[in-house]
């Protein structure tokens, strides 16, 4: 018979390949056995991120919030902050904005691990770059990468460095973002992420086709595409299209554009993305009115 701790990396596998409820039940074994009040927390915080990936937000809340309340009582610092970055993540997939920063204002303060003081950085990066305060998400950005450097977390800074390329492409900061999303392929491919990996090129794809380095930015962003038909990510996906479609505008190649375009608003209303979706919907817009 698995022990709590085991039945937690039992969880944590099931989790790993999408098969909730199956984690769900470890988890529950885990809390019901453990003596352990850290075992219990985070047994509870994991249970708090197989509820959000199944968008369960209630539950995921209310898991969260008794993995804090367990390791408040236990005086375990880090548990908590831990349970209030899960927390906290719920509002922000909710758009609660201010929910969320609330709480990752408070991990800020506290003495936690390096990695997770980089992981709420990166957190309030992303709500201040959807927020379109790109100079406040470019900050905490850097911060996160920082930590992660400290933590000696290079997939942390391969995603940190990613976001900080997608922030200076939305400022128009294109020779910025250039050298920052090449240093972001460097950091994914050390790291072996595919995903990361194929963000990254996207990235780079998107600062060159401005700079009329239409072949180079194409190439990346067909090679980017691969990676993302391998990982089955129609988000992504819809991405790459809406790229190459903007690469195929600047080629003069009207008919090719406007069949990408097509490809990528597909995907992206398939996902339910509506910010992806409007973004390629302007794009079409603009391709039409220069008939």
């Amino acid at each position: 018979m698995l022990d709590p701790r085991s039945r937690l990396e039992e969880g944590l596998r099931y989790y790993k390949l999408g098969m909730l409820d199956e984690a769900l039940e470890h988890y529950r074994v885990a809390i019901d056995a453990a003596s352990d009040p850290e075992v219990v927390s985070e047994g509870y915080c994991r249970e708090a991120l197989a509820h959000r990936a199944g968008c369960r937000w209630d539950e995921a809340i209310n898991s969260a919030r008794r993995s804090a309340t367990v390791a408040l009582g236990a005086r375990l610092d880090e548990q908590y902050a831990q349970a209030l970055n899960a927390e906290a993540i719920v509002h922000q997939e909710r758009g609660a904005f201010d929910a969320a920063m609330t709480l990752f204002e408070i991990i800020v303060r506290m003495t936690v691990s390096d990695r997770l003081s980089g992981i709420t950085f990166q957190n309030m990066g992303a709500i201040a770059a959807q927020r379109a305060d790109l100079d406040t998400a470019r900050e905490y950005f850097r911060e996160s990468q920082r930590y992660f450097a400290r933590a000696g977390y290079p997939w942390g800074e391969a995603f940190a460095l990613t976001n900080q390329a997608a922030v200076a492409l939305d400022a128009g900061r294109l020779k910025e973002a250039e050298v920052i999303a090449g240093h972001a392929i460097v950091a994914a491919k050390k790291v072996g992420d595919l995903e990361l990996l194929g963000a990254a090129m996207l990235n780079l794809a998107e600062a060159l086709a401005p700079q009329r380095r239409l072949d180079q930015a194409e190439n990346l962003a067909l090679d980017a595409l691969r990676y993302f038909e391998i990982e089955e990510n129609d988000l992504r996906r819809a991405q790459c299209y809406r790229v190459l479609a903007d690469i195929k505008v600047l080629q003069g190649c009207r008919g090719d554009a406007e069949r990408l375009y097509s490809q990528a608003v597909g995907l992206a209303r398939s996902v339910g993305s509506e910010r992806e979706a409007t973004r390629i919907r302007d794009a079409m817009e603009t391709l039409a009115t220069t008939a």
